[in-house]
């Protein structure tokens, strides 16, 4: 089973989601930025990671949102989404 984390970042009426690469599994479907925990990684950390990689934003994560397990055709994934605090 595959660990991910995502972050839910919103202003007013609007989500901030992004499109996958073309070249990657599940090509052009939409999602809400973040991705894979890392082997010794927390899920909160792996979130700051890859909030800096994808925008180059600084975030701390906040409270959980949800947890929801999903069975793709070729994997399971552990998704946890967070509320997250934008710091300056």
């Amino acid at each position: 089973m595959i660990e991910a984390v995502a972050a839910l970042i919103w202003d007013k009426d609007k989500f901030l989601i992004c499109q996958r690469p073309e070249n990657k599994a599940r090509a052009l479907l939409w999602e809400f930025v973040g991705g894979k925990v890392e082997e010794g990684e927390t899920k909160e950390l792996a979130l700051i990671r890859e909030c800096k990689e994808e925008l180059n934003i600084t975030v701390k994560p906040k409270d959980v949102f949800m947890e929801v397990v999903h069975e793709y055709p070729d994997i399971t994934v552990h998704l946890k989404e967070f509320y997250y605090k934008l710091l300056k």
